[in-house]
């Protein structure tokens, strides 16, 4: 029996990539997105739904699936504060992984960033340390949490400080060697690719992939 899949982050730079990775693929007849926004296409496998996050809960219907890729991430700019930071990176996506658990769901897939430690002094890695400790509570036969280092790849939206990033990681890709690699700038694509091969292998329990683990998926 083929698959069905949720996407939450269908819009991000990663999310996107898994939106055409599932479309293009045998293995699902069906793919939902939870939007603010239709994505400006159309597709016979492709389920538009467009939400509120703030009232996520009444949307578990649609959890109802094999597999949930959750992309949902934000920028302590583009959210203007904090506590908008933590209801996107920490609250949605743990309300998400609680609707999953409810519907009991094959995978939960979902994106946090290297660096990520529920104690650290950095708020950014603090949240997705908080957010990975709470998901490792839930009862979901399969979740698994990827840490990417710097992202590359086309946004939505341009960013000036991960563009000048994006040009020195790929100017000094050749220091990224032995105990570094998992530093190494990556493509959104590849941690797409990532999210969906690790879910094609239904592998039960938790499962924390670093960058450069991520590098080596096809």
């Amino acid at each position: 029996m083929k698959r069905h899949a949720v996407v939450l982050g269908a819009t991000g730079l990663i999310g996107q990539e898994v939106v055409g990775i599932l479309l293009k693929s045998n293995e699902y007849e069906r793919v939902t997105v939870l939007v603010r926004n239709y994505l400006p296409f159309q597709h016979e496998k492709l389920e538009q739904v467009i939400i509120n996050f703030d009232q996520l809960e009444s949307c578990e219907f649609y959890f109802k699936v094999d597999d949930v890729y959750s992309c949902l991430g934000t920028t302590i700019k583009k959210a203007k504060s904090r506590e908008n930071f933590t209801t996107v990176d920490y609250h949605y996506t743990l309300q998400a992984a609680r609707l999953a658990e409810k519907q009991g769901v094959k995978n939960f897939l979902t994106v946090t960033a290297m660096g990520a430690n529920e104690k650290s002094n950095i708020f950014y890695n603090r949240v997705k340390g908080e957010v990975e400790r709470d998901l490792q509570k839930l009862d979901i036969n399969g979740i698994h949490i990827f840490r990417p280092s710097l992202l590359l790849g086309e946004r939505q939206e341009f960013r000036m400080g991960e563009k000048m990033g994006e040009g020195a990681a790929r100017l000094f890709s050749f220091l990224f060697i032995g105990p570094l690699r998992k530093y190494k700038a990556i493509y959104g694509k590849q941690v797409a690719l990532g999210m969906y091969v690790t879910a094609l292998q239904n592998k039960p329990g938790i499962h924390i992939y670093e960058s450069d683990s991520i590098q080596e998926m096809k």
